[in-house]
C-alpha cells in the first residue's frame, strides 16, 4: 500500500472511530510501528489530526480552546447565570477552592460571605484583595500568562493539608466525558484541590462539549455537581451517568 493510501485509510478510520491508536493502525494497515509514526507524525504537520500518547484524534470535531483573556468577554450573561447558581453552596466560615475560570471569576465578585478561598488564580486574587470578609490565599509560583495563573508544586501542596468544603472547577473541554485543560502544571493543582475537596462542583457551559483541551483532570463523572447554561445534550447526559446531579 502507498504511503497516500495509508493516509486516506488513516483519516477515515480515526473519523469513524473518534480516535486511532498506533497498535490499531498497525493492524489494520499491517506495517510496522515506525511506519505509523511517520504517518502520524505527518498527519500532525497538515493539521488533520492531533497526536495524542499513543494515537491520534480527529482534529475536525475540535473547536480551539480561547485564551483567557478572550474567554472572560464571550457569554457574559451566561458565565454570571452560572456563578449565581454557584453562590447557593458558599456558606459562612466555609474553605473553598476557586479555579482560574472566567466563571468563577464571576463567583469571586458575587461573594460577600466570610469564608476562606485558595486559588492559583491572578484575577480572584485581584478580585479578593479588595473584599475584607474573604481569608484569601493565594498559591503562588511560576506565572503562566495566557490563562493567568500561578503555579509552584511547593505552593500547590499546600493544598494537602486543607479541608476543603468544595472544589470549584472550570474546564476547558468536556469531549468525550473527559475534563481537559491547556496547560498540565494548572492541572496539578486542580487535581489536589478535588483531592481534598468534600464536594466537587464542575462548572462549564455546554458548548464545552466540542472543546478538548490536550491535559485530562479527570472524567464528568468525578464530579457532584455540574453547573451549566442550558439544558445538556443527551450525549452529555449518558457521560456524566446519575452520580452527578445537573444544574442549570
Amino acid at each position: 500500500m502507498y504511503r497516500e493510501q495509508r493516509l486516506k485509510k488513516i483519516l477515515a478510520l480515526v473519523a469513524e472511530q473518534g480516535e486511532l491508536s498506533a497498535q490499531r493502525a498497525m493492524e489494520e494497515l499491517k506495517v510496522s510501528r515506525d511506519t505509523v509514526r511517520r504517518d502520524f507524525s505527518l498527519l500532525e504537520r497538515q493539521q488533520k489530526v492531533t497526536r495524542t500518547h499513543g494515537g491520534i484524534l480527529p482534529l475536525v470535531d475540535q473547536s480551539p480552546i480561547p485564551a483567557f483573556k478572550e474567554r472572560i468577554n464571550r457569554l457574559t450573561k451566561e458565565k454570571k447565570q452560572m456563578a449565581e447558581l454557584a453562590s447557593t453552596f458558599l456558606q459562612k466560615g466555609g474553605h473553598y477552592f476557586f479555579d482560574v475560570s472566567t466563571s468563577l471569576l464571576h463567583l469571586a465578585q458575587l461573594t460577600d460571605l466570610p469564608i476562606t478561598v485558595y486559588s492559583h488564580s491572578l484575577d480572584n486574587a485581584l478580585v479578593f484583595s479588595e473584599n475584607e470578609q474573604v481569608d484569601f490565599h493565594l498559591l503562588g509560583g511560576r506565572f503562566y500568562a495566557e490563562n493567568r495563573f500561578y503555579f509552584s508544586l511547593k505552593e500547590a501542596e499546600l493544598l494537602e493539608s486543607v479541608n476543603l468544603d468544595i472544589a470549584f472547577i472550570g474546564a476547558a473541554g468536556l469531549r468525550q466525558g473527559e475534563v481537559t485543560f491547556s496547560e498540565a502544571e494548572d492541572v496539578v493543582v486542580k487535581a489536589l484541590a478535588l483531592k481534598r475537596a468534600r464536594t466537587k462542583v464542575l462548572i462549564a457551559e455546554i458548548d464545552k462539549w466540542d472543546c478538548q483541551a490536550p491535559h485530562v483532570l479527570c472524567r464528568l463523572t468525578a464530579f457532584d455537581y455540574l453547573i451549566c447554561d442550558r439544558e445538556p445534550p443527551k450525549e452529555l447526559l449518558e457521560s456524566v451517568g446519575r452520580q452527578t446531579e445537573i444544574i442549570y
